[in-house]
């Protein structure tokens, strides 16, 4: 970082310091059509985007976010996975998109100011609204009051589906490789589903497709990945450091049912929470 560069992003700080944290990503409002259309519940980290907290000469990252979290500033290097603009485009078509994050909610926000600049997403929810069991990252479906037979959930980490595991369609990780095709494989099949009367369960309907249309996905050989560095600087989906108690949701358009789940703090990070 130059002189010029280190003078900017003070004076930046220090504004930031006396103004507060900047406006936040605004969701999508067009609740009247969402509701006519199936719901895709995707994940963010490993799912849609790479990001870490320290720079490396090794990762091609496209940008660096600046996230503020609990009165500190941290510097989010981020990757987009590739054909990540034209998925949504296409899917907001066909589905009400929801991101369900194990990611604090500052940084959700923060990344989805960039990555969603078109406004496909209508909603998010967070890491509040996770639910941490012996070191396993679970996403309830049920929070987003959307029928479960109207829902696509596509995630990383099988771990998350383990509630509602019918929804769940694994996928493989994304680090940083621009030859990833993933997501572009994804299309034609989300949109056979939209389709469908009913998606339940996604998997049986994953196989009558692959059956005609050959493997989705060229990389069967699906790993979740292992930090623990122990570092709290991350606010993605690796560090396992539970605040919250209750179940929040700051940004939702929708309905909530608030129920009491317990959650155990994890002192470490754990195989299972890196892609949660």
């Amino acid at each position: 970082m130059n002189c010029l560069q280190y003078i900017k992003k003070c004076y930046q700080n220090l504004r930031q310091k006396r103004e507060g944290p900047e406006e936040s990503y605004r969701l999508s409002t067009q609740e009247s059509e969402v509701r006519k259309k199936k719901t895709l519940v995707l994940d963010l980290d490993e799912t849609l985007v790479h990001c870490e907290f320290k720079e490396n000469q090794n990762f091609n990252y496209e940008t660096i976010l600046d996230v503020w979290h609990r009165g500190m500033l941290y510097n989010v290097y981020l990757c987009r996975r590739p054909y990540l603009r034209e998925f949504l485009k296409q899917m907001s078509v066909y589905y009400e998109i929801i991101i369900f994050t194990a990611g604090y909610e500052s940084y959700c926000d923060k990344v989805l100011q960039f990555i969603d600049l078109d406004k496909h997403i209508s909603d998010y929810y967070a890491r509040s609204n996770c639910i941490f069991v012996n070191g396993n990252c679970l996403k309830d479906l049920t929070i987003l009051d959307r029928p479960l037979d109207q829902l696509i959930f596509i995630d990383n980490n099988p771990n998350a589906f383990d509630l509602q595991p019918d929804n769940g369609l694994l996928i493989p990780s994304f680090l940083d490789s621009d030859e990833d095709e993933c997501l572009l494989r994804l299309i034609p099949f989300l949109k056979f589903m939209a389709n469908k009367s009913a998606v339940k369960p996604v998997n049986q309907f994953l196989k009558d497709y692959e059956t005609t249309h050959g493997s989705l996905f060229s990389d069967t050989h699906i790993t979740l990945q292992c930090h623990i560095d122990g570092e709290e600087a991350s606010l993605n989906e690796e560090s396992c450091i539970i605040m919250d108690d209750t179940p929040k949701h700051r940004k939702t358009q929708t309905l909530m049912h608030h129920q009491s789940k317990g959650k155990q703090v994890q002192e470490a990070r754990s195989q299972s929470l890196f892609s949660g």
